[in-house]
């Protein structure tokens, strides 16, 4: 489908560079392509050294010297040096400033040769003149619209920097209804897509591998990384599995690894996944099944909700944790289920009555963190019907007891299992 030439005019943010646009346009739909043609070079070459002029007022040195190169030869009329800038105003904005890209100055380079066969007498042979054809400047007009006309100043390294300035700044909002608002007043309104994927990878970084990023930071990066899904949802979509299998081989460090699952395999990263390769995904997922011992609990964050991409591989790490990464190395805030199946399994092996006592004394506060109480239950009965250890410890009884009242189950029921498996009753 054909682009609406009137409705990337409007796109154009700055006055001139929109009224000269708009001329080239109104000279297409009336058939004088040449002046077409070189009324859009105009525009094109009369934006790029305005760019220069708000980049050099932020206080880039390469952006003032070439403005004063440009003035000086204005104000001396020096048709010579005004002809070598314009000359040079291409390789500038791609070398220099960073505002087009290769192949855009491939395309543009291609409009300035063609605004001087149209600008110049030229002949295409002894016979006939050179006549551009509504075709090529309507391809000129887009792309000078597109990768010039409707992008902000900055696009290259000062963009980035700025971004980047702006992400460590007290005033970066904190909402991401505000971060939206935000980015969109700046370069990545419109931005250029090798500065979209600079910026993600810096986000990405700052949250998957960068062990020194403080709390408000890895905040901000996360906000801004999911409002840019939202403003640019194709680039962003693309670009993320790129950056990703660039970023998640290079972690080597347990605290670099520990930070990739914990921001990718929790609630506030996990829909990241589906953009991580079957390679990468397999390195996080063993990473996660021989996680530290000493900071096991951190493991807590895998389980809920239950669609999380690292439960399994938690799980798996947890049924084979021992008593002391379990209880002496960890704290957990609200015990997993897989935490309170591996408990009870150690505690169905206790191998005498004082062990089976200092165990049940610890067991009891995990146990009510239990979200499947029956089955938990099931699970206590079944330690002390296999072991005499822990029948016959003080504890148990006290134990199933105290289960009971604070997971509310059915006394009736518990006494028609305890009989079942041949135990006593405690004391109600």
């Amino acid at each position: 489908m054909l682009v609406d030439l009137d409705e990337m005019v409007a796109e154009c943010p700055d006055p001139r560079s929109r009224k000269y646009i708009r001329e080239a346009v109104q000279c297409y739909k009336a058939g004088a392509y040449r002046s077409s043609v070189v009324a859009c070079w105009i525009a094109v070459a009369f934006d790029l050294v305005d760019k220069i002029r708000e980049v050099g007022a932020s206080g880039d040195q390469a952006a003032q010297d070439a403005i004063a190169r440009f003035d000086r030869a204005r104000q001396e009329h020096d048709v010579r040096a005004s002809l070598a800038f314009e000359k040079d105003l291409l390789t500038l904005a791609r070398d220099k400033f960073e505002f087009i890209s290769q192949v855009e100055f491939i395309d543009l380079s291609r409009l300035a040769e063609d605004r001087n066969r149209c600008a110049h007498p030229s002949q295409v042979s002894d016979t006939e003149v050179f006549e551009a054809s509504p075709e090529l400047a309507r391809l000129h007009i887009v792309n000078a619209t597109r990768y010039v006309l409707s992008k902000p100043a900055a696009q290259g390294k000062a963009a980035l920097d700025r971004l980047l300035s702006d992400l460590e700044s007290r005033f970066f909002p904190s909402k991401r209804a505000d971060v939206k608002v935000f980015l969109s007043a700046g370069p990545l309104a419109k931005p250029r897509e090798s500065l979209l994927k600079n910026y993600l990878t810096v986000l990405l970084k700052d949250l998957i591998k960068q062990i020194d990023v403080d709390i408000e930071r890895r905040q901000r990066a996360e906000n801004a990384l999911f409002v840019l899904r939202d403003m640019h949802p194709e680039p962003w979509k693309r670009l993320i599995p790129e950056i990703l299998a660039s970023v998640i081989p290079t972690l080597q460090l347990d605290e670099q690894l520990k930070k990739a699952v914990s921001f990718l395999g929790e609630k506030s990263g996990c829909e990241l996944w589906i953009y991580v390769g079957d390679a990468d995904r397999l390195r996080l997922s063993t990473f996660v099944q021989n996680y530290p011992g000493e900071d096991l609990s951190e493991l807590e964050w895998f389980f809920e909700p239950a669609s999380l991409p690292l439960r399994a591989a938690a799980s798996s790490r947890i049924g084979k944790a021992s008593q002391v990464e379990l209880l002496d190395n960890s704290m957990w805030l609200s015990a997993p289920t897989a935490v309170i199946d591996r408990l009870l399994l150690i505690y169905s092996y206790k191998s005498n009555f004082a062990d089976a006592n200092d165990f049940a004394k610890r067991l009891r506060y995990h146990l009510t963190d239990s979200t499947e109480p029956q089955k938990h239950l099931s699970a206590l009965i079944a330690a002390a019907a296999k072991n005499p250890q822990v029948r016959g410890s003080n504890q148990f009884p006290l134990l199933v007891k105290e289960f009971v009242e604070k997971a509310k189950l059915e006394k009736d029921k518990v006494k028609e299992a305890l009989a079942a498996a041949g135990l006593e009753q405690p004391e109600w």
